[in-house]
């Protein structure tokens, strides 16, 4: 689907302009233009969407609100803003509104629009695993529910945006399978598959999507030896069941950089890597950010 562009001319002045469902274009007094740029309209269940703003001259400061927080974007060039979302691969199917604010000399103005989101059919995967593979002492789940929150704490984290287009698949031979699949362990269903499984020799070089700095980087139940990395602007990277990490947290990474190689730590049946996104909040199918739509130079 090709991008859908909203343009706004506005004066700078604290004002918001609401985008009617049929409308594209809203006139007001003045002559800055204020033009906005979303990849889809109507994603589907974990698809990233791409927000690009142009407004000449360029303000102080350009923010994207996206359920219930904010996150600042991108200056890819004077005048130019990218923002990335998410829609979660639980989101429920429906209306999701999206604002984009820009501020200059103490003044404001803001563009709201909304997004529709569409249900989006994923595999299920029913699993036959040993009992000592599927259910956990107290111990351990209070070991499994500890290492979730410290996670989660992680991701609601939101730091200046380091990430560039495009994006840099983690692995050259990048064939991925498995996002959001509807997991049954031995007859139970259990939590969808947040990422995407990429089935790999031990051994082979992972290095990182973008550039960002590792803001986790250890031993996980689940995970096995696991890197996160904050691209900025809510934009993370995860890298689950390494064979070795060579990086530490607090560490800058450029796009490119070696983070370790794939392996079958933690609960892993064979040697692959766990590569999963997210954006402004929402789990993503890594894939997607490799479409056309996402692979372009700024």
């Amino acid at each position: 689907m090709g991008a859908s562009v909203l343009v706004v001319l506005f004066a700078l002045s604290l004002a918001s302009y609401a985008s009617p469902a049929s409308a594209e274009q809203v006139v007001a007094d003045g002559g800055q233009s204020f033009e906005v740029s979303v990849s889809d309209r109507h994603p589907a269940q974990g698809d990233p969407v791409l927000i690009e703003v142009r407004i000449a001259p360029p303000p102080d400061n350009v923010t994207l609100a996206w359920k219930g927080r904010v996150f600042p974007l991108k200056v890819a060039a004077p005048g130019t803003y990218l923002g990335l979302v998410g829609i979660d691969l639980m989101d429920p199917p429906g209306k999701v509104p999206l604002s984009v604010a820009a501020v200059r000399g103490g003044s404001a103005a803001r563009f709201d629009l909304e997004l529709t989101v569409r249900e989006r059919a994923f595999p299920v995967q029913e699993l036959a695993l040993p009992e000592t593979m599927a259910r956990f002492d107290d111990a351990t789940l209070e070991r499994i529910r500890g290492e979730a929150a410290r996670i989660e704490a992680l991701f609601s984290a939101v730091s200046p945006p380091a990430w560039d287009l495009p994006f840099l698949r983690p692995v050259e031979d990048f064939r991925p399978a498995g996002f959001g699949a509807r997991r049954v362990i031995n007859g139970e269903p259990r939590s969808p598959h947040a990422g995407a499984d990429i089935h790999l020799p031990a051994g082979t070089p992972v290095t990182a999507s973008a550039a960002g700095t590792v803001v986790f980087a250890g031993e996980q139940f689940f995970g096995g030896r696991s890197v996160i990395l904050d691209h900025g602007g809510g934009v993370f990277t995860v890298y689950y069941h390494l064979q070795e990490y060579a990086v530490r947290d607090g560490q800058r990474l450029e796009k490119g950089e070696r983070i370790g190689a794939v392996g079958s730590s933690g609960r892993a049946t064979g040697p692959h890597l766990h590569f999963g996104v997210r954006a402004a909040g929402g789990r993503i199918d890594p894939s997607r950010l490799f479409e056309r739509k996402f692979n372009r130079q700024e």
